[in-house]
């Protein structure tokens, strides 16, 4: 044995020693009250040299970090039960910081699970009494090693989980540091069952999942919530223990229902967690906003988990009676990416869209997501523009321009993938939402909704006269968006592909742009405008050319002279 594991075996030896003797103190034992103060004194002179050794690591500017007392190879080298007693063992110098202790040593234990995960669930026992900080970092590094396609004993992880859970050690141990480690054994059992059921190619055995099962019905009984506020409720709900909890129920139930297709067909998911989610649809049982956030975002996978079962309890899941739980379980279902029929008929015959449509939401993705929705209604032909009842109306008519802003974005994206049964509600569109803004142009926050609707010219095949009047509209408010030269670089853009068919109204859309602007597209988009009034000249649209090159010149923006003075006549 070489210096430095005869070290290592001597550190692993005394903190061993010393647990043993703590254990014996109590027998007022004179010989075992000396042998203890001796292995006390070798463990704390351990700990300091190992505190010095770790100096070097630590950064020079004099901030202090988490201590790493071993390295992962020496840790590696130990035996799971040595493992376990050093861990338990171990103890830091004062250092004024009392919420890195044990950090260093906890992301190192991470890393060597993380690196040969197998053969730490070749023998979990030693574990189950150390810090639930050592707890969470050795599930870390299995789910570290999971997502890196590393396999191990998920029947010996399960097991070691669900008996932690059920030892009392595990939930009387106290903190003196500010953190839970208990939630971050939730949390991070919870994403262990999450990422072992989510792919089929990829999940741990079928057999395990009544065991998965009744370690998520405690992690939910006990895991807390902390989110309370609706700004950011996608990030936050994502982030809590509580919700990566729910989280990891949905997984595990579509993981259920796959592996028992022949078996069930109309109610897919396990009783028990049917039962669970039905009994928290009361919000004074479950009050927390994580739960309402998960069935509304996992809304498409609880019908195809219980299609009776969530039209049975639609008003529940939303219910309109409580504010903040309606909105927050409906925020999560406009967050999901997936718009369908079979949604949109169902939470419109009971009014949920329309409620949305008068509700103030902070999250301005939900508020695209509501946009979303009922303009993907509208195109797949659910209803008319026409009809004062229909969702789309309302959406233009209600007097939002934070809405109507979503609704010329939700156009404005897909111009370089324009669909036909997009492109022909473009021009309806495009003259309910003039006829609303224009009436009320006077004010900032709808010139500043005019001002992008310009872009649209990109979506259309030829400009008419009722599409050049509302371009030279909105183009008179582009300094009303911040970041407004976009604007203008797409509406220049779009005009490119209409020089061709009608170069006289590019050329009245080129007067009506402001002349402050004039001179920064000298600096973007200089050859584009060289090409359109070398066109305009070239179909003999002089007049129009002479005029567009005066006012860049006016503008201070001379580039174009070249151009006139190539097709001044002799």
């Amino acid at each position: 044995m070489d210096r430095s594991n005869a070290a290592l075996t001597s550190r692993v030896t005394v903190a061993r020693r010393r647990k043993w003797l703590s254990l014996l103190l109590d027998t007022d034992n004179e010989k075992v009250a000396a042998a203890y103060q001796k292995y006390d004194q070798l463990h704390k002179t351990n700990v300091e040299a190992a505190n010095k050794g770790n100096a070097a690591t630590m950064p020079k500017s004099g901030a202090i970090g988490p201590v790493k007392p071993i390295t992962t190879e020496e840790l590696s080298a130990m035996s799971n039960t040595e493992i376990a007693a050093y861990l338990e063992g171990y103890t830091e110098k004062d250092i004024g910081m009392p919420v890195l202790e044990g950090r260093g040593l906890a992301n190192t234990l991470t890393e060597c699970v993380a690196a040969n995960p197998q053969r730490f669930t070749d023998n979990l026992l030693p574990f189950q009494d150390v810090r639930n900080l050592y707890q969470y970092s050795l599930l870390q590094g299995c789910l570290d090693a999971w997502r890196n396609k590393k396999n191990f004993n998920w029947a010996a992880l399960l097991k070691f989980i669900h008996q932690i859970l059920l030892s009392k050690q595990f939930w009387t141990e106290q903190y003196n540091d500010g953190f839970n480690y208990r939630n971050w054994v939730f949390s991070t059992t919870a994403d262990l069952i999450t990422e072992g059921t989510k792919e089929d190619t990829h999940a741990f055995d079928t057999q395990l999942l009544p065991l998965a099962e009744e370690v998520l019905l405690i992690l939910v009984d006990k895991a807390q919530q902390s989110v309370s506020t609706l700004n950011n409720l996608l990030n936050d709900v994502l982030n809590s223990d509580r919700g990566r909890v729910f989280s990891a129920m949905v997984d595990y139930a579509l993981r259920f229902a796959r592996t028992n297709a022949s078996e069930y067909t109309d109610c897919r998911w396990s009783y028990a967690i049917r039962a669970d989610f039905t009994k928290r649809l009361d919000r004074s049982v479950e009050p927390s906003l994580e739960f309402s956030y998960t069935i509304g975002f996992h809304l498409p996978y609880l019908m195809y988990l219980d299609k009776e079962w969530v039209h049975l309890n639609i008003n529940r899941i939303f219910p309109q009676h409580d504010e903040d739980h309606w909105q927050v379980a409906f925020s999560g279902y406009l967050l999901h990416p997936g718009v369908r029929e079979e949604f949109h008929s169902l939470l419109k015959a009971h009014g949920h869209y329309q409620k949305a449509l008068s509700t103030h939401f902070d999250d301005t993705a939900v508020l695209d997501g509501l946009v979303r929705h009922i303009c993907t209604g509208w195109i797949e032909d659910s209803e008319t523009l026409d009809d004062k009842t229909s969702l789309i109306y309302q959406l233009i008519h209600n007097g939002n321009p934070n809405l109507l802003a979503g609704m010329v974005y939700f156009f404005s994206r897909r111009a370089d993938n324009l669909s036909d049964k997009v492109k022909v509600k473009v021009m309806p569109a495009w003259r309910a939402l003039f006829e609303v803004l224009s009436q009320h142009s006077e004010k900032v926050e709808y010139q500043r909704v005019l001002s992008p609707l310009s872009q649209w010219i990109g979506l259309i095949d030829e400009i008419d006269d009722e599409v050049l009047a509302w371009i030279k509209v909105s183009i008179n408010y582009l300094d009303k968006v911040p970041g407004y030269a976009f604007t203008l670089s797409k509406v220049i853009e779009a005009l490119q592909k209409h020089i061709l068919i009608t170069p006289e109204k590019v050329g009245e859309i080129y007067s009506a742009i402001p002349e402050s602007e004039l001179w920064s597209i000298e600096q973007t988009q200089k050859n584009e405008v060289e090409e359109t009034v070398r066109i305009l000249y070239e179909k003999g649209c002089n007049a129009t050319a002479e005029a567009i090159c005066e006012r860049f010149a006016k503008a201070g923006a001379l580039f174009l002279r070249s151009v006139r003075e190539e097709y001044k006549k002799p």
